[in-house]
């Protein structure tokens, strides 16, 4: 353990920093006079010499940085606001930015403005009320007036973090819920908001819908928020009721403990108090949600003393330096990540589309591939970037014993999209996994779909095709951009969207669209998900409440049986040859209505491996593969029945 004593770390790290650090570059070094007149007059932000950092950028990200309480003055006239002008304060503020900002300096150019926070040996004997009218008037004015300057004359035009610890945390509460409320044009820039050493509650984000708060390692737009607490700790002035926090070690909002082996790395002040050092696996973490802080067993540096203002077990001091190597990773990957995002795919460019063919037929297929993104690494992303390289070997492998069902046929295309890692399907709570596929892939196919109709489609017929992820993304299109182009959806055949669920509510909210009943009809669904008598009773990621299916083999919505008999042939992986072939009679296929799916006894592929995501008896790789011949069939029938129609 950092052994210190306790008033001693309490007075370096919350009252004020004595010691002296090394500065890094971009420090503002112009001469500092204390003039008594003038030291409690607002900041002028067009004066450098008014900012800790105000640094000449050299990367593309910026962090806009508040820092934590350092004016603790007890004596008598001391003023109830710190006089920013003050040499020893400044070189306070120069210390806590090195304890807790340089955690920002690899990935952005770090602002920091001085201001006239509150005097905190003033404030702590304060009624709740007074307490928080005092920090919303000067403080307050101050940060709002700094952050004002900094948009319109030192961001130009780059995105963005706010950052900020303790009482900077409260100032930054402000800027999120009465600055970014007036000025949505900034607020699209925020990769994220580390708002850390304060509380985030429930009733904050209902006050204020145009903010919400993280829910993973690499969402953007969002707050992070916690407060590190030793076991029973109480009556913590920044612990507030409803408080919501996200662990910093695994990034996650519910309880799963994260080890300190999983702690990349705090830092932290050496028993001499005179420099910081790098101390690995400094501290575990879990999330307390009654509470909503964060419980460490650390051993790396003492709690605060107790009881007032931070209760007996607080790690205030160490909200930073405990996590640092955590938040820094974390910050380098929420900034790929919102790059990501805003790198949408440019569909005019043929490097995005997986097939983009010479036209030699008068049909088209608009193909969409399943989940082609498995990383469950710590450095993976919820979304694939459009040049993931994984991606981009699976994805046409995959296309072989899928997209290639309607080429005799067809002309097909398929884009490349952002999809979802397959690790967040599995594992994000269902209202987060919807709306992370309602949210980037969505984007990306309603852009390629739009593309595709404006530029390629030439007013031909067309099948919309998929499987897994990519028919969750057909749903969107059938559902969404097909009732908003009418003079498309009567030019749709039929749409195979396979592998995920269409349900009687879908089809009720949907009137505009219509489930297949039989072979030949056109303009229709047909989707089904294909599972062995095992899977009765399990969770299926892909199977829903009140799914219907339609028979591959007989094209029959009841439950008459199809044999193998009448498979006229599936399209599977030879390990021996290591190649694809026809294998004759593949698989019988039955109807579940009750659980809306496709049963089989086949024996010629295993069920999917991870049973936790599909259930033990899936074939959910095996959608198209064991009915290939069928479904090839099947188009050429429905192309047909199409084209008699039309004429």
């Amino acid at each position: 353990m950092r052994r210190m004593k306790k008033w001693m770390l309490a007075a370096i790290l919350i009252c004020g920093t004595t010691m002296v650090l090394t500065s890094c570059s971009d420090k503002n070094d112009n001469p500092i006079t204390s003039n008594p007149e003038s030291e409690n007059k607002a900041p002028d932000y067009s004066d450098k010499n008014n900012w800790l950092r105000q640094p000449e950028p050299t990367k593309d990200v910026d962090v806009f940085y508040v820092y934590p309480t350092e004016y603790n003055d007890a004596s008598e006239g001391a003023s109830m606001f710190a006089p920013i002008n003050d040499k020893s304060l400044r070189q306070e503020w120069e210390n806590v930015y090195q304890m807790q900002a340089t955690v920002y300096e690899e990935s952005a150019n770090v602002f920091a403005p001085y201001y006239r926070q509150v005097n905190m040996a003033k404030a702590i004997n304060m009624s709740r009320e007074e307490f928080n009218a005092t920090l919303a008037s000067t403080p307050r004015e101050d940060v709002l007036a700094a952050i004002d300057y900094y948009f319109k004359n030192l961001n130009g035009g780059r995105p963005f973090i706010l950052a900020s610890h303790s009482q900077g945390s409260i100032m930054q509460t402000y800027v999120l819920a009465e600055y970014m409320k007036a000025h949505p044009e900034y607020q699209k820039r925020m990769i994220a908001a580390y708002v850390i050493g304060y509380s985030i509650t429930e009733d904050y984000l209902k006050a204020n819908p145009h903010l919400k708060f993280a829910e993973r390692a690499d969402d953007t737009g969002v707050i992070i928020s916690y407060n590190t607490e030793g076991p029973g700790n109480e009556n913590n002035v920044v612990v507030l009721p409803g408080s919501i926090c996200i662990n910093p070690l695994n990034w996650k909002r519910d309880e799963t403990y994260a080890s300190a082996e999983e702690n990349l790395g705090g830092y932290i002040l050496n028993e001499k108090l005179t420099k910081m050092e790098y101390v690995p696996h400094a501290a575990d973490a879990q999330i307390n949600l009654q509470r909503g802080v964060i419980i460490t067993t650390t051993k790396a540096m003492e709690p605060l003393p107790g009881p007032k203002p931070f209760g007996n077990a607080s790690y205030h001091s160490g909200d930073y330096a405990l996590y640092y190597y955590n938040i820094k990773a974390n910050v380098a990957k929420r900034i790929a990540a919102y790059k990501n995002q805003i790198n949408a795919p440019d569909y005019s460019d043929k490097n995005n589309w997986m097939k983009q063919p010479a036209i030699t037929k008068d049909v088209d297929v608009f193909y969409v591939y399943p989940t082609e993104y498995d990383d469950a690494s710590q450095e993976a992303f919820t979304f694939a970037d459009i040049n993931n390289a994984s991606m981009r070997e699976t994805a046409p492998k995959t296309y072989l014993v899928q997209g290639t069902v309607f080429e005799d046929v067809a002309n097909v295309f398929a884009p490349y999209y952002r999809q979802v890692n397959m690790v967040s399907l599995a594992t994000l709570p269902v209202a987060e996994r919807n709306a992370a596929l309602a949210s980037i892939p969505k984007e990306d196919i309603f852009a390629a779909i739009d593309y595709y109709f404006k530029n390629l489609n030439g007013g031909r017929p067309f099948i919309l095709a998929s499987h897994s992820q990519g028919s969750v993304m057909q749903s969107f299109v059938l559902a969404e951009y097909m009732k908003a182009h009418p003079e498309y959806l009567k030019r749709m055949i039929a749409a195979y969207a396979i592998g995920y669920s269409f349900t009687d509510d879908y089809f009720k909210a949907n009137p505009h669209l219509k489930f297949a009943e039989g072979a030949d009809d056109t303009g229709v669904i047909i989707s089904w998900n294909t599972e062995s008598s095992a899977n009765e009773g399990q969770n299926n990621l892909v199977v829903l409440p009140g799914a219907i299916a339609i028979n591959p083999i007989n094209w029959k919505r009841d439950e008459t049986y199809a044999s193998a008999e009448e498979n006229l042939g599936g399209y599977l992986f030879n390990y021996e040859k290591g190649q694809l072939e026809i294998v004759p009679h593949a698989a019988d296929a039955q109807v579940n209505l009750k659980r809306g799916v496709v049963i089989t006894t086949t024996k010629v592929v295993a069920p999917v491996s991870g049973t936790t995501a599909f259930g033990p008896g899936s074939f959910h790789e095996n959608d198209y593969d064991l009915y290939y011949n069928n479904i090839k069939a099947n188009v050429a029938t429905r192309v047909a029945a199409y084209k008699k129609s039309a004429k």
